[in-house]
């Protein structure tokens, strides 16, 4: 262990008070150059009795001065205030919230998308997709938050949401782990894309943040739900949120493979709604039919809604004056103690 170490600093509060350290050698420099008028020092220690004459005992004459002038520089250093384990933050500025929406309807297990070099389904790859995303989006990858606000909703013959706006990633990353297609509730059949659009905006419109944005996942189109999701994109237009639309999987009806390696009916992606969504609130449609194009469009999303961050003077820290002021305290003392000890002035 360095004994050292406690008069480590990293800034100093108050550095013009350093100032006054030149007032210090000026008078170290005085007192040590020349003798005051009118007194004589006198050696009543038994210590300098004891020294021989010459350098030695010249140099023991002055050490009460060395000692003062070094306590006042200690104590100067102390009001200079010095600061220690300080650590910038960043201020974020201009966040984005997030709102992502991911089809969990019955054709989401279409194993028509390869990862890995094995067919794997839409929801299945859709997820890995968006965990990646959305791990993109941290600071830094030790840490489990990020720097905009993320939600999930999952939608299907409804839509709910999954995860509210977090900026703790880990929480969301749980509750996409638990995203699955159920066919076994009659009610979570078909695709409800305008309710899945309007319950995001819904959402963005209690949040504060300047820019807010809905990611949105399908591979059919719209035969659910109230809301028609022109609609609903006009409306999400009235509140200054964008719409990124992307289109998953196959887009000819026809037969693909689904789960069991059993054939099964592939319902076309309705391409001209979902661009027309997207262009109305100033958005963009992509079209993902493998998954590297998945993986490409959710990274473009990324880079065009980029956050900016302003680096503010903020610090963490703690007081390190006191070492400086213990010893700086210290030193006087023992000035005082060795000139009361070595010497007496007679005036």
């Amino acid at each position: 262990m360095n004994p050292w170490g406690v008069f480590r600093f990293n800034t100093l509060s108050h550095p013009w008070v350093l100032l006054l350290l030149g007032v210090v050698a000026v008078v170290l420099a005085v007192e040590w150059l020349a003798r005051a008028p009118g007194a004589l020092n006198i050696s009543t220690g038994e210590t300098i009795a004891r020294l021989p004459g010459g350098r030695r005992a010249a140099f023991a004459r002055r050490v009460p001065a060395l000692l003062r002038a070094l306590g006042l520089a200690l104590l100067i250093v102390a009001l200079a205030r010095p600061l220690s384990g300080e650590r910038l933050r960043k201020d974020r500025a201009n966040i984005i919230d997030i709102m992502l929406c991911l089809d969990v309807s019955g054709s989401m297990t279409q194993q028509d998308l390869y990862l890995g070099n094995r067919p794997r389904d839409r929801l299945y790859v859709a997820k890995e997709v968006v965990r990646d995303f959305v791990q993109s989006r941290k600071t830094r990858d030790s840490t489990r938050f990020g720097i905009d606000r993320i939600g999930l909703i999952l939608y299907a013959g409804f839509a709910w949401t999954q995860c509210p706006l977090t900026l703790d990633y880990e929480v969301l990353a749980r509750e996409l782990e638990l995203a699955r297609v159920n066919e076994e509730d009659p009610r979570k059949n078909g695709t409800a894309i305008g309710s899945a659009i309007g319950l995001a905006v819904r959402r963005l419109t209690q949040s504060e943040a300047k820019s807010k944005v809905i990611i949105l996942l399908t591979d059919g189109l719209n035969n659910r739900g109230e809301l028609d999701p022109i609609t609903a994109a006009e409306v999400a237009k009235s509140y200054g949120i964008r719409v990124y639309t992307i289109g998953a999987g196959s887009a000819e009806e026809g037969v693909t493979v689904g789960p069991g390696g059993l054939p099964m009916l592939a319902n076309p992606i309705d391409e001209e709604a979902l661009d027309k969504i997207a262009r109305t609130t100033g958005g963009r449609y992509y079209r993902a039919t493998s998954t590297e194009l998945l993986r490409q469009a959710y990274a473009e999303i990324s880079a065009l809604e980029t956050t900016e961050i302003e680096i503010g003077d903020f610090y963490e820290y703690k007081e390190a004056f006191v070492p400086y002021a213990v010893l700086g305290g210290l030193a006087l003392l023992a000035s005082i103690l060795s000139r009361r000890r070595w010497f007496d002035p007679i005036p």
